[in-house]
């Protein structure tokens, strides 16, 4: 990884931008929801390895490269926080920002930001 996945600090998780390529070929996976699954997927593995959990989540930055791609970013984005997180899901207990933009590889679709506090609870 030429990047770094995050860092703590001061009580918080930063991950950097989670992307949905595949690891034996680095190539994106096919499709916004197939994408918009593995990235949360990899957030999920990032803040479990920063002793954290997705209930910690305080802030998503959501980013996407066509508002074509809005419902069914949210339809794949809201099925699996359902499955994956559900008080923060149901809670919508995050701020959140959705932003347009253009990524590092063209087939990439979404990229994922996260920011998550690490509570008493989450320090067991």
């Amino acid at each position: 990884m030429v990047w770094g996945k995050g860092a703590v600090a001061g009580g918080f998780v930063f991950l950097s931008g989670a992307e949905a390529r595949a690891d034996d070929t680095d190539e994106p996976v096919e499709g916004i929801a197939a994408q918009t699954e593995l990235a949360l997927e990899r957030i999920k593995s990032r803040l479990e390895e920063a002793g954290a959990r997705l209930d910690d989540v305080v802030k998503f930055v959501w980013y996407l490269t066509d508002r074509a791609l809005e419902e069914e970013f949210y339809a794949a984005r809201d099925g699996w926080l359902a499955r994956n997180a559900p008080r923060l899901f149901e809670e919508r207990s995050y701020a959140s920002t959705l932003l347009i933009v253009g990524l590092a590889k063209p087939d990439m679709l979404v990229e994922i930001d996260c920011i998550g506090y690490l509570s008493v609870d989450s320090r067991r």
